[in-house]
């Protein structure tokens, strides 16, 4: 593989990480806001009908960005098959190519149902 072909394929690894970053950024960001508006109008005080169209549009907003990020995981596996057709190394960073990613798996605490 040439190194001309290795900097495309880092560039491109770069512009995808950093397009499913802003999209989790973004859906992170709305999440907070729909959970907002309830609380706000619960501590305001005002009547459950109050902004109900606000919080619909807000939450189609979410699913929105829900499926956009459906398919940069779909574009990401695409990539995957055109990295693997020209034998290149899978590569894993942040916005540091220098730094590989450690892949880590959160903990579980597994609880029981207590009435089962």
């Amino acid at each position: 593989m040439s190194k001309q072909r290795k900097e495309v394929a880092v560039q491109v690894t770069r512009s995808l990480y950093a397009s499913e970053d802003a999209i989790d950024a973004a859906l992170t960001q709305v999440a907070k806001f729909v959970a907002e508006l309830p609380a706000a109008r619960q501590e305001a005080k005002f009547a459950a009908c109050v902004g109900q169209d606000a919080i619909a549009q807000a939450v189609s907003a979410m699913t929105a960005l829900s499926e956009a990020r459906e398919a940069m995981v779909k574009a990401h596996d695409a990539l995957a098959v055109v990295r693997d057709q020209f034998g290149l190394t899978p590569v894993g960073f942040g916005s540091d190519p220098r730094k590989p990613m450690q892949a880590t798996l959160p903990e579980f605490t597994v609880v029981r149902n207590a009435a089962a």
